[in-house]
């Protein structure tokens, strides 16, 4: 297992080696503008934070796969049931936390689900890839910006907006293994001050057993899967200063599961939808903006299984209003309020009939301050004060400089904190525990980048550590606190151009956690406890524009060893799970106004590793098709 690890490692840093003598197109990112790191447009140069950026392009070259798939290839991500049947649930390993820890926003607004199923995450099944402009990934706490659920990191999926002509008609059609048909098709454009997308997504799939069939009978049933996705967007310029955006996101799906690892089931099935709808508003100053933002959610469960028909409803209210001005060159300040407000409705898994509709809420004022570009010096001071209905007040802070030498070199740290409240299902369903603590965190993350040889390299190293007390955790059943949980990492990225038109990327991620509580004999007990969470994984990409038209990429993704929960009820045990390597690939054909492609997954046919202890894998897998624009 060591040596394959090596291996990995000295692979990407060969990719990195080959551009020392060779000429290549610039990689630099410094000048990229994002927004996620300071919720206002911001250099990279100008920021401590940890980003990575899904450009369109990328976005792409991933025809036929899901937003599940993309984030899956990037450092310090995994997502657990990424090469299951298609209906599995999609769990966000990011940098060792579990996906309570993650904020997933679209356009800058927090997508929650306050079923607590994913602890407050939006499911990625309600995502459909075809209606994703770009992903921008923010690593480490980040809680005083995007509020409590923003420990392990921010994911912001930026949808498609309105186009520069009146109209433009886009969409694809895909074919793929286990009978996979997804079709979308979509209309964008712009008239005077109006601009609007309206899209909609459609997939469906026989699939596979979820659950391993090991009784070498072959009677267990394939378990189907379909969705569908609607987005709309429209941009209004009321005014040359002012600018409105409602929205509204639909999507549903349903799919048939089984009863457990290696428990096949003809009964079990859910039905899900998820509404995403409110409106984004800007107004420009002199030297800032004002923004404002409202959204309404709600995701409804319908599942019936062996044992009985469960109905649960979810919704969640959001409202923010901030603004940012520029008070000098190099000083920005930026302030704001934000209100959340969940309410979770369940038929069944709450204990008290009287009481199966309840909520919780929240008002959180912050404000951060900016240094920029002082000879190579910026620096984030913010802090955050939330004032939650059942658990108090709380204060978060976050501490981030960094340093800049000749736009070739970048120094970076940070220092923050974090609170995150139980869940309404923690708290109060048939497995909740009403006793729950609030969880407190702190992060401590340092790095560098650096760009080589006429900016053809592209190298980043960051090295974090976090303690969570009071960490949550559902064990044997139950929702619990651990005294405390300490995770730590180093992440390794390399993007090469060695010739013209290529693209070599690579990763390399190490992730360690482990618990303490109290055990048996009264005394603490440590141990390590990431579940489906690899110490090591890595990969590399190679990408090449062969001709002005055809474009073809390979990756190779190694993941390591980890431990899985074997639930025999009442409890579980730990099993061993070995590791294993993914082969993939991608050919894309450039018509003018078409497109057409081919993507392999698990090229070698892998079937001998689990991902999940119990639950049928993906063998050799294909999916090929069209997509327009005109």
């Amino acid at each position: 297992m060591k040596k394959t690890h090596l291996v990995l490692t000295a692979g990407i840093l060969a990719a990195g080696h080959t551009a020392q003598s060779q000429d290549s197109t610039q990689v630099s990112q410094l000048n990229t503008v994002v927004v996620t790191a300071t919720k206002f447009n911001k250099k990279q140069s100008e920021t401590g934070k940890v980003l990575t950026i899904i450009g369109p392009q990328t976005i792409g070259h991933n025809m036929g796969r899901t937003v599940a798939d993309v984030l899956n290839e990037q450092a310090g991500i995994v997502i657990g049931g990424a090469f299951s049947n298609p209906g599995k649930n999609r769990e966000v390993y990011f940098r060792g936390a579990t996906s309570q820890y993650t904020t997933i926003l679209m356009d800058g607004i927090p997508v929650a689900d306050a079923t607590g199923l994913t602890g407050n995450a939006i499911d990625l099944r309600f995502l459909p890839i075809d209606q994703v402009e770009r992903i921008e990934i923010l690593r480490g706490t980040s809680t005083t910006l995007y509020g409590s659920d923003a420990i392990a990191g921010v994911i912001n999926i930026i949808t498609k907006k309105g186009g520069i002509k009146p109209v433009n008609v886009y969409g694809d059609l895909v074919y793929g293994s286990n009978r996979s048909l997804k079709g979308s098709a979509g209309l964008r454009g712009k008239q005077d001050n109006v601009d609007y997308n309206i899209s909609f997504t459609h997939f469906t799939t026989d699939g596979i057993s979820e659950a391993a069939d090991t009784t070498g009978t072959g009677d267990f049933d394939r378990d189907g899967y379909s969705s569908n996705g609607l987005n709309a967007t429209v941009g209004i310029q009321a005014t040359e200063n002012l600018r409105l955006q409602p929205f509204l996101f639909f999507s549903d799906y349903k799919s048939n599961f089984d009863g457990g690892s290696f428990v096949d089931s003809k009964l079990n099935k859910n039905k899900s939808n998820a509404l995403h709808s409110g409106i984004r508003a800007q107004y420009d100053l002199s030297k800032g903006a004002i923004f404002g933002n409202f959204a309404y959610q709600k995701v409804t469960r319908d599942d019936e299984t062996d044992w009985g028909k469960t109905f649960t409803d979810g919704r969640a209210y959001y409202g923010d209003l901030y603004g940012h001005y520029d008070i000098t060159s190099w000083f920005q300040v930026m302030a704001g309020a934000e209100y959340r407000k969940s309410e979770l409705t369940d038929t069944a898994n709450f204990k008290d009939v009287k009481y199966r509709t309840r909520e919780q809420h929240s008002i959180s004022p912050y404000v951060a301050l900016f240094l920029k570009n002082l000879h190579g010096f910026n620096m984030e001071l913010g802090g955050r004060y939330t004032l939650h209905s059942q658990f108090g007040n709380q204060f978060t802070y976050t501490i981030n400089p960094s340093y800049v030498f000749s736009d070739k070199f970048k120094v970076f740290a940070s220092v923050a904190s974090g609170f995150k409240a139980p869940t309404l299902t923690s708290l109060y369903s048939i497995y909740g525990n009403k006793d729950l603590k609030a969880e407190d965190a702190v992060s401590y993350e340092a790095g560098a980048q650096t760009f080589l040889f006429n900016n053809k390299l592209d190298l980043r190293v960051v090295g974090f550590r976090r303690n969570i007390k009071n960490q949550i955790s559902y064990i044997n059943y139950k929702y619990i606190n651990y005294n405390q949980q300490k995770d730590k990492g180093v992440e390794v990225e390399v993007i090469a151009h060695p010739i013209e038109n290529l693209t070599v990327k690579g990763f390399y991620a190490y992730v360690d956690g482990e618990v303490t509580t109290v055990g048996g004999s009264g005394k603490d007990t440590t141990y390590s406890n990431l579940i489906r969470r690899p110490n090591h994984t890595g990969q590399i990409e190679i990408g090449f524009q062969a001709t002005k038209k055809l474009f073809v990429s390979t990756t190779v993704k190694h993941t390591g060893t980890r431990n899985d929960l074997f639930y025999k009820f009442p409890q579980s045990e730990y099993v061993a799970l070995d590791p294993y390597t993914m082969w993939n690939a991608y050919v894309e054909y450039n018509l003018g106004k078409a497109r057409v492609f081919f993507n392999a997954n698990n090229i070698t046919n892998n079937k001998k590793y689990w991902e999940i202890y119990g639950y049928a894998t993906l063998g050799f897998n294909m999916q090929s098709g069209v997509s327009f624009s005109f």
